[in-house]
């Protein structure tokens, strides 16, 4: 049996390439750009001494995850705890089949609920605000009750959250026909933090 290889190259959106991450800040916020390949980590030191980790996942889907976290703390992740969707797909999974269509033969033309090019996300900055968002949001997704999960969620509302948004740029994926095998070669991102 014969497997042959696609490869699709899906242009998002037009970014300027750039070798490795190049960063800038102003009093508004902190923006970077760069590209990964398959396989690649991408981990940057931002402001408040916080580190941007896009995490390359390598079994299941194949993709990205977008961490901010202390380097005291490494495993916490400062997004998760306060982007929603909670369960589920959410801005922070960059996964190969969200740019593909239902059958998996070209881009995705509306047919897969995917997020897109442009990801908005939110995060926290210190370690005592992701421990409270956890154990509100751990409250909210595991409720004893009712009251319980309405509680948790109006005092989860009221923690105070950064936002980030993630482009993605130019974006060269792959997959083997006739499969739900797909995956990105490569991909350029524009990452904007903006921290108050």
């Amino acid at each position: 049996m014969r497997i042959e290889l696609l490869l699709i190259t899906l242009v998002c959106m037009s970014v300027q390439a750039q070798e490795g991450p190049e960063a800038e800040g102003d009093e508004r916020g902190f923006t970077f750009t760069g590209t990964v390949t398959r396989g690649e980590d991408l981990l940057l030191e931002i402001p408040g001494g916080l580190n941007f980790f896009l995490d390359f996942i390598g079994y299941g889907p194949e993709g990205w995850s977008v961490r901010i976290f202390d380097p005291a703390r490494p495993g916490d992740n400062f997004c998760a705890v306060v982007t929603p969707p909670y369960r589920g797909i959410n801005a922070l999974q960059i996964y190969a089949w969200h740019f593909f269509n239902e059958d998996r033969t070209g881009p995705n033309d509306g047919s897969v609920n995917a997020p897109g090019e442009e990801r908005r996300f939110f995060f926290v900055t210190d370690i005592p605000s992701y421990d409270r968002a956890f154990e509100l949001l751990s409250t909210m997704l595991w409720p004893e009750g009712p009251e319980a999960a309405d509680s948790a969620a109006a005092a989860h509302d009221r923690i105070l959250r950064e936002e980030g948004r993630i482009t993605i740029g130019e974006l060269e994926t792959g997959c083997i026909p006739g499969t739900d095998s797909v995956w990105i070669e490569r991909m350029e991102i524009e990452v904007e933090l903006f921290i108050q």
